[in-house]
């Protein structure tokens, strides 16, 4: 059994792989508007940076169009209410916890699914290493049905479970 230095000089340049995930509510095409933020250290999986995002809106100043959209989302897709959350999303303030929590973030890659999603969180963090993970939610692996949300269970679109049915999913690869 030989030693493969590619593999092990891989290791040694970079960290281990982080997950990231988010839900947002977004309306046509304007900005997303971050309601859900979870990253998953493979190295720290019991450990996850996770965010649940209050609006920093009212929803009765909201257009009819946005409310029905947002109506829609929060009871179709990710099951979260306009104003549930703790605290409003600041890109610097996580930011500073991304950069504490995982200190070693200049040598991780940050799997994201999808280019969309992708393509935003290199806007919000572009000293983050990005990779767009290539599955559908229908090829990811489920989890074993104890396992939930930080928050609460609200579906499948949970940005919590979806960053672990990534790193399930990573490690069931072949090496």
């Amino acid at each position: 059994m030989g030693i493969n230095i590619g593999k092990v000089l891989q290791k040694l340049t970079i960290m281990s792989p982080y997950f990231i995930d988010f839900e947002a509510f977004q309306h046509g095409t304007e900005k997303y508007q971050m309601k859900e933020l979870c990253i998953v250290d493979v190295d720290r999986p019991f450990s996850p940076l996770y965010y649940l995002f209050k609006s920093r809106t009212r929803w009765e100043t909201l257009d009819m169009d946005q409310q029905r959209t947002y109506h829609y989302q929060s009871h179709n897709v990710h099951s979260l209410g306009w104003y549930e959350g703790i605290i409003v999303y600041c890109r610097k303030c996580v930011w500073r916890e991304i950069q504490e929590v995982f200190p070693m973030y200049k040598n991780g890659i940050f799997y994201v699914m999808g280019k969309q999603k992708m393509d935003y969180l290199q806007i919000e963090f572009p000293k983050l290493n990005f990779c767009e993970y290539k599955v559908t939610m229908n090829t990811l692996p489920y989890l074993s049905p104890n396992f939930s949300c930080i928050h609460r269970y609200h579906g499948e679109h949970c940005a919590c479970l979806k960053s672990y049915r990534l790193m399930k999913h990573y490690y069931q690869l072949p090496d």
